[in-house]
């Protein structure tokens, strides 16, 4: 066997020169060495449609019934349908090569690839001399050979538009009847901008001018046709550089596409007038001419045999050929015109729209059928057919064109009978019926490799020309280095060809593409690919017959005799994690289940998405898994529910878990934190989820569990980051937090920076409820407001600081504060005492709006307090007793009153004021001294903000305010009630005077006393 490695039999200039996939370009020797019987259906003309019948036919019985067939008018009219690539030209040129030799025949042969319209004249005129005829022959030199492509394109539209002007709606039919007229659908053509669109390239009748003067390449497609596509329908247009009338008529196309439909019909059904015209061809003269033609060899007494490898592509002069050639051939009981057989290639669609007498003529003249190329290839004997094909070619490609030339008449030399290599190719390879050797193809590969190009929506077609040059050629040319080198299939074979599941090729199942990327790190990919197209997909995972395995250089697995996965020298601790598991049977799992499975497979080998189910089913698995596996104990924190963690970001979607090609995928905006990309692996791994979200207990495989296990410990680390920071619960976030806290409770009385850190813990974690100010009275309006405000906020913020810092029971309320990890936070909070730096978290937000004009709430406050201060102890110095002052005035106000002076009607208030002061503690306003002493000045430093605080921040006595208020009342009166007493002129005014100057004199002393010590 080693002989086969990386042995090729063929070379890259022996394929292009042979393999052609244009029946017409080969030569005879090589297109008779090639040829493979072609599987003929018959088909029944029914109306326009037609239908096959079942039968199968060779191309000895078309040839057969082509020149037998008789007819009373001695016209047979007989196609060959298909579509493109489907070998239509190839039986026409089949039957010209077997044509038996005859005097009496006159064959002209129109080829596909020399469709210019003097070649096809000069065809169909070819041999008749005569003056009409050459006149015609000099007319249509003349009309072509003054024109370049541009012009000629040009002129056609504009005879197209008069061809359109000159309708009338009684002549049309249906919505026609709307676009008849200069004012119909010629407005379009006659329009400049709309012009210049339908001369674009790649439009019809540029690409059509372009081949009417120049024969198209071999393998260049020229459309039959108008389609809705050279329509000049930009919505710009519309709008645009167009005039009115022509504006309303292309909205009409825009707007109706059975408009549209309509109008493409119209321009098919004028086109030929517009080619006629263009080339002087008008008037019928080519129909006359070939009725001429048809006169002079009946004169010699010969039939005419008419072969067109595309009749599509005639055009111009199609309905003057069809008329000549389907006229009777007998005047008067005589032969008038020779007799003509005509066989045709025609496309299934183009076929539809000839002309109803030229469908009635064919009926006519076959008896009512037609011959269908269009194969599909779904038995055993049609795939030995396709084997027989591609054998022929391989054999030619390995012979070469120079010696098929050679043997032209004779046998065709079979390559593999002068092969070294033959015995052990023919093998591991195989080969056709006829000896042909497959090599580099075997049967399951060769299938595979045509389906895989094989049209979307007939995956068992056979198409002649796409197997050529997309299978074929392809293979032999690019795999030529890369099977010498030993690495093919290479990556490019791999993208190009791909399993097709419609015509019953599965591709190689993800348990088995897993166990060759667990097994070969080397050769991974080609193994893939061979297994799954040389091998047909196997199930479980095999070595590759020897001989495949040598010719590709693809070293055997050390595989068990079981063929499980595991390789027989690998240690226990390389071994792979899984054992080899059976996917469930369709009889294992419920069919719905199994149903799902198979998406999973169909989303593994590229053929389908992952679907929105079984997408949603990984998602939840992996998601909850890390879920539940979250240690809210590691650091301690409130546990969170499901729809906490929802609320965090952590979700059951594609925002979390990102799946490649499944649905709802644009949720994952790339920043995903679980990923998944379609591989093998993943695939397995999934359909395990799948079985243990419904508790089945087939099919899981351990190592999935345990893949699951590990990703669920791998994630919940990242859920904490995710809950984190969607939570905005990082340290930086609650230090932030915890400092809003304290600077809340400082309003309230119950932080300052001065406290201990234990009661700096206990205010941060306190909601606040119970925290109102006994000492309102003596603070400001705006921190009383500001106060409030905070406090009717703090609750949210101090669950959001408890919740993530401390832990509870289930997920209910916090019970214990993680102290170990809030106390260093809660030393950084209070290094500061203001926000204006804070980048704050959304949650505390709230809570921090009422302290927005910190400096200017603290330094109000401070101000208020000290003024309050200054004015009490001008009758209240330090070390006086509040009894002594007390009374003084109330002897003050005891005279006052006996003598009934001025003012005398204020004493109840003040005496009820002094009741209300009864239990003051007047020694407080000697803490407060000593607090605001600290500092009085410059407040807007850091420092001396947080210095400040100590002084407005602690509760003082809630008489303060009332304290100031009485002496401040009292000072007042008996200013007054001197003043009164002073103005009396009477002895016992006089008398009132002198006591109340030494009451004054009293109580002034104490307020002279009071401001000497502030001084």
């Amino acid at each position: 066997m080693s002989e086969l490695r990386d042995y090729v039999c063929w070379d890259i200039e022996r394929v292009v020169s042979t393999i052609q996939t244009e029946a017409v370009v080969a030569s005879s020797a090589v297109f008779l060495a090639t040829h493979t019987p072609l599987q003929i259906q018959r088909a029944e003309i029914e109306g326009r449609q037609f239908n096959n019948t079942g039968q199968v036919v060779s191309e000895k019985a078309v040839l057969k019934d082509f020149l037998g067939r008789k007819t009373a008018t001695g016209t047979v009219l007989m196609p060959i349908v298909g579509e493109s690539g489907s070998g239509k030209s190839h039986l026409v040129r089949w039957v010209r090569e077997n044509l038996p030799a005859s005097d009496k025949r006159k064959v002209i042969y129109l080829e596909k690839s020399r469709t210019s319209l003097r070649h096809v004249i000069e065809s169909l005129l070819e041999g008749v001399d005569d003056e009409e005829i050459s006149q015609i022959r000099a007319d249509v030199r003349t009309s072509t050979s003054n024109n370049d492509p541009a012009s000629l394109a040009l002129r056609l539209i504009n005879e197209l538009m008069i061809a359109l002007a000159g309708t009338t709606a009684a002549g049309l039919r249906g919505k026609q009847r709307q676009l008849a007229g200069p004012k119909g659908l010629a407005l379009i053509l006659q329009d400049p901008v709309l012009q210049d669109q339908m001369l674009e390239d790649e439009k019809f009748i540029p690409r059509f001018a372009e081949h009417m003067l120049s024969d198209r390449g071999s393998d260049a497609e020229r459309p039959p046709r108008f389609t809705v596509d050279d329509l000049p329908l930009s919505v710009a247009s519309a709008m645009d550089g167009v005039a009115a009338p022509t504006r309303l008529m292309l909205r009409l196309l825009l707007s109706k596409p059975d408009m549209r439909d309509a109008a493409v019909d119209m321009l098919n059904e004028y086109w030929e007038k517009s080619v006629q015209a263009t080339s002087s061809l008008g008037g019928g003269r080519v129909l006359d001419a070939m009725k001429k033609v048809r006169e002079i060899y009946a004169r010699q007494g010969k039939e005419i045999v008419l072969l067109v490898e595309d009749f599509a592509l005639i055009q111009g002069v199609q309905r003057d050929l069809l008329d000549a050639i389907t006229e009777t051939s007998q005047r008067e009981g005589r032969t008038a015109l020779a007799p003509m057989r005509t066989l045709m290639a025609i496309t299934s669609g183009y076929f539809t729209s000839l002309p109803e007498t030229a469908v009635t003529r064919i009926e006519a003249s076959t008896g009512g059928h037609i011959y269908n190329l269009d194969l599909v290839l779904n038995n055993p004997d049609d795939r030995e057919a396709t084997v027989s094909f591609a054998g022929r070619y391989l054999n030619a490609a390995r012979v070469g064109r120079k010696v098929l030339e050679a043997h032209a008449g004779g046998d065709v030399p079979n390559q593999c009978d002068r092969c070294p290599v033959q015995a052990a190719c023919h093998d591991a390879f195989g080969k056709s019926v006829e000896g042909h050797g497959l090599y580099p193809f075997n049967r399951s590969a060769l299938q595979r490799t045509v389906h895989s190009v094989a049209p979307a929506d007939q995956p068992h077609a056979f198409v002649p020309r796409t197997v050529l040059s997309r299978a074929l050629i392809p293979v032999l040319t690019e795999g030529f280095d890369s099977i010498q080198e030993g690495s093919f299939p290479d990556e490019q074979f791999r993208n190009r060809f791909k399993s097709n599941r419609n015509a019953g090729d599965l591709p190689l199942v993800s348990r088995v593409r897993e166990q060759v990327g667990d097994l070969d790190q080397a050769d991974g990919p080609r193994r893939e690919k061979l297994l799954e197209f040389w091998a047909d997909s196997p199930t479980e995972l095999i070595n590759l017959e020897i001989g495949i395995s040598t010719a590709f250089s693809l070293p055997a697995l050390p595989l068990t005799a079981d063929r499980s996965s595991r390789p027989l020298s690998q240690t226990p601790r390389e071994a792979p994690v899984h054992k080899a598991v059976v996917a469930p049977s369709d009889s294992a799992l419920p069919r719905s289940l199994q149903k799902r499975v198979d998406f999973v497979e169909s989303w593994s080998t590229g053929d389908a998405g992952l679907p929105t189910a079984e997408a949603s089913t990984v998602r939840s698995m992996v998601s909850r898994a890390a879920f539940y596996r979250q240690d809210w104990l590691q650091p301690p924190m409130k546990p969170l529910g499901v729809q906490d963690a929802e609320r965090a970001g952590w979700t059951n979607k594609a925002s979390t878990v990102s799946i490649e090609l499944a649905a709802a995928e644009a949720l994952a905006r790339g920043d995903s934190p679980v990923t998944f990309k379609r591989t093998p692996a993943n695939a397995e791994f999934f359909k395990s989820l799948i079985l243990l979200s419904v508790e089945s207990a087939v099919g899981v495989r351990a190592q999935d569990v345990v893949r699951l296990s590990n990703l669920a410990d791998t994630y919940a680390q990242v859920l904490r980051q995710r809950v984190t920071e969607q939570s905005q619960i990082s340290d930086d976030d609650l230090v932030a937090g915890l400092r809003v806290s304290l600077m809340g409770a400082a309003l309230a009385g119950h932080a300052h920076p001065e406290m201990t850190l234990a009661q700096l813990h206990a205010a941060a974690f306190h909601p606040g409820q119970s925290w109102p100010r006994r000492d309102a009275s003596s603070r400001t309006p705006l921190w009383q407001t500001s106060l409030a405000s905070h406090l009717a906020r703090r609750s949210a913020l101090v669950d959001k600081l408890r919740g993530a810092l401390g832990v509870g029971q289930g997920i209910g309320a916090v019970q214990v504060i993680d102290a170990a990890r809030a106390l260093p936070l809660l030393r950084r909070a209070a290094e500061r005492w203001e926000l204006d730096d804070s980048d704050l978290p959304a949650w505390a937000q709230d809570a921090a709006q009422p302290l927005a004009g910190w400096r200017v709430l603290v330094p109000a406050q401070h101000a208020q307090l000290v003024s309050l201060l200054q004015d009490v102890r001008k009758w209240f110095p330090r070390g006086e007793r509040s009894s002594d002052v007390l009374s003084q005035l109330d002897a003050s106000l005891r005279v006052a009153a006996e003598l009934g002076l001025e003012g005398g009607s204020q004493v109840p208030a003040i005496r009820a004021r002094m009741e209300e002061i009864e239990g003051a503690d007047w020694a407080s306003l000697t803490a407060l001294e000593k607090d605001l002493a600290k500092l009085t000045d410059d407040l807007d430093g850091d420092d001396a903000l947080a210095a400040a605080l100590q002084g407005v921040v602690p509760l003082r006595d809630p008489n303060l305010s009332a304290i100031h208020q009485l002496l401040q009342a009292a000072d007042a009166f008996l200013s007054d009630a001197l003043q009164a007493a002073q103005e009396r002129g009477q002895t016992a005014a006089s008398t009132a005077s002198q006591q109340m100057g030494a009451l004054m004199d009293a109580w002034q002393h104490v307020a002279h006393v009071a401001a000497e010590e502030k001084a």
